[in-house]
Formats: structure tokens, sequence, C-alpha cells
């Protein structure tokens, strides 16, 4: 269990230690031994608030959505077909480079230890509804507006997500960039022909 309150700068070097080994290491390596030896500050410091691997990436998860939900509130009143792009982009970056790659991989790995771990599982939980929310607010806006055509928003964010994570899932397992690219294409004209296009009257 994390140990008693430490300071933000505190909390963001052990945060940055940990995205490093997980980068470095994948969920498997990766041991407060190699945290430590990315941490930039007294090694001491990291085994006094952690001494077991699942407290410290249970606080990196909680981290990753706490910084995700802060940055997700900074556009709420934006354009809703930028502000939708903009939310597929925070999971499907247009260029991926090495480390996000790495990142993803681990983070899919710990992804995969939610049926082991409560808390892994309610994190991700959260993470997956905080995600689901925020798509489908800014789809009822775009609707509200008449910039998005009407469709029913929880369906079609099931449909965005499915894909989002399913791509991000394959890339991370088979390094696939062609495969990466494709999909990512897919899913951004599905948007475009789903939500902007005039529709006919057909079905």
């Amino acid at each position: 269990m994390a140990a008693q309150s430490r300071s933000d700068e505190t909390t963001d070097a052990i945060m940055r230690a940990t995205y490093q080994a997980l980068c470095k290491h994948g969920y498997p390596d990766t041991t407060i031994s190699n945290i430590a030896a990315e941490f930039d500050k007294s090694k001491g410091l990291l085994y006094y608030h952690y001494d077991d691997k699942d407290d410290l990436l249970t606080d990196f998860l909680r981290y990753l959505l706490e910084r995700f939900d802060s940055n997700i509130k900074d556009d709420i009143d934006g354009d809703p077909y930028e502000q939708l792009i903009g939310l597929i982009e925070r999971i499907l970056p247009a260029r991926l480079d090495d480390d996000q790659l790495r990142f993803r991989q681990a983070f899919f790995e710990i992804r995969s230890q939610a049926p082991h771990s409560e808390a892994y599982h309610d994190l991700i939980a959260q993470n997956d509804d905080l995600l689901r929310s925020e798509l489908t607010s800014v789809i009822e806006r775009g609707i509200d507006s008449g910039q998005f055509r009407s469709v029913d928003p929880e369906q079609t964010v099931d449909f965005i997500l499915t894909m989002s994570i399913g791509t991000m899932e394959r890339v991370a397992t088979l390094e696939d960039e062609d495969l990466y690219r494709r999909n990512r294409r897919s899913l951004i004209e599905y948007i475009d022909r789903q939500l902007l296009e005039e529709s006919d009257g057909t079905e």
C-alpha cells in the first residue's frame, strides 16, 4: 500500500519513472527495482512510498486517469467535430513512436490483469466510462448544434470505442503499423460518414 502523502513534484517524478520502466521492460518484467533505476531522486524516497509493484501500478493508472480527465475538461466548449477527433487522437495518435508503442504494450498487459485485480478492474472500467461519457457528450453537442446528423449517440460511441481499443490492442500485440494506419483511417472515415454526411433517407 502507498505510504504517507507526498508532494506533486515527487508524484510526477515517480510516475515518469514508472512510465519509462514500463516502456523499457513491459509489465511482466517491470519491478520496483527497475522503476527506481529510472527515478531521478533518492531511491530511498521511492521505497519509502512503495514496496509493492501492484500498488505502484495502481497509483500509476489512477494518475493517468486523473490527468486524462483534467485535459478533457480543459476543452469542453470546443468545436464538436474537432473535439471528437481530438479524443480519437488521444487513443490512436496519428504518429505512434517507439516509446508510445512500448507503453501501450505495457498498458494492455496491465489491462489483461483486470479480471484478476479488483483495483485494476475498477480503474480501467472508470477510464472506459470516462471515455464513453466524453465521446457521448461531444456527439450530443454536435447533434444539438446541427453539425452532426441525428444518430444514436450511445450506439455510435460503442462502435468508436470498440474500434479504437481493438485497433490499439492489435498494434500493441502484432506491431503492425500498416494495420494500425488502415484501421485508424477507417475509423475517421466512419465518423465522417456517420456524423457529417447528409442522409438520403434510406437504410
